[in-house]
């Protein structure tokens, strides 16, 4: 059986009771108003959390180094598509960065690091931009490879017509490294994922393990290779 609900009443202790309740409603009222306040001021000026890191899926990655002429690595990140031997579509229509990294680093340096980080420095941005902008759209970047500083790479819009040649000889490698028929070219390909930290940090993670080709004497590695993107 329910218990039943017996109203407190007064029991003649006057009007110093009423008085008291009445206070007590007024200040719970008063303390529920102070928290919707305090919250509401919380979420408008403190800063929010930042997010966990985004995984943005798979995109495709080749670096190259020529034989002759400007001998530095590079570097080409491009949507990955499925199909890649039978897709008809221009392989330069596909690539968002474009990099030439420093003089004098060789795939041999990149495949012993395993690790690239490229730095984009706020105080370079021009004095009238309106914001920090895309971070892979940053012109150049100073480049770590190996725990040392390499020197910097610079950005473009997209590849010259040498490199979409040798890009298009590529297209039907889905992840390999190696060196183009008539030894012009050494080239690393393969399946990138793209991690996005927030807008101030990506990264890209080779998903199959390939090791650089022999380069200047130096041996391939056969670990993965991580690319770094920073702007402090």
């Amino acid at each position: 059986m329910a218990t039943a609900v017996v109203p407190v009443e007064d029991g003649g202790a006057g009007a110093g009771t009423g008085e008291e309740a009445t206070y007590y409603s007024c200040h719970v009222a008063w303390l529920a108003w102070w928290n919707n306040v305090r919250c509401a001021l919380a979420s408008t000026f403190l800063p929010c959390p930042s997010a966990p890191a985004a995984k943005s899926g798979t995109v495709r990655g080749t670096l190259f180094l020529p034989s002759t002429g400007d001998r530095r690595v590079r570097l080409f990140l491009q949507e990955h598509r499925g199909g890649d031997a039978t897709d008809q579509r221009p392989a330069d229509d596909e690539h968002f960065l474009v990099l030439d990294l420093p003089p004098g680093l060789g795939g041999a340096d990149i495949a012993a690091a395993g690790r690239i980080v490229l730095e984009y420095q706020r105080q370079w941005a021009p004095a009238a931009a309106a914001g920090p902008g895309a971070l892979l759209a940053s012109p150049k970047w100073l480049v770590y490879c190996n725990g040392r500083r390499a020197g910097y790479a610079a950005r473009r819009e997209a590849p010259s017509d040498a490199e979409g040649w040798v890009l298009e000889k590529l297209r039907a490698v889905t992840a390999g490294a190696g060196r183009l028929p008539g030894g012009g070219v050494e080239y690393l390909r393969g399946r990138f994922e793209r991690i996005v930290g927030s807008s101030d940090a990506e990264s890209f993670h080779l998903l199959e393990p390939i090791g650089w080709p022999e380069v200047n004497g130096g041996g391939g590695s056969d670990g993965g290779l991580s690319i770094f993107f920073h702007r402090i």
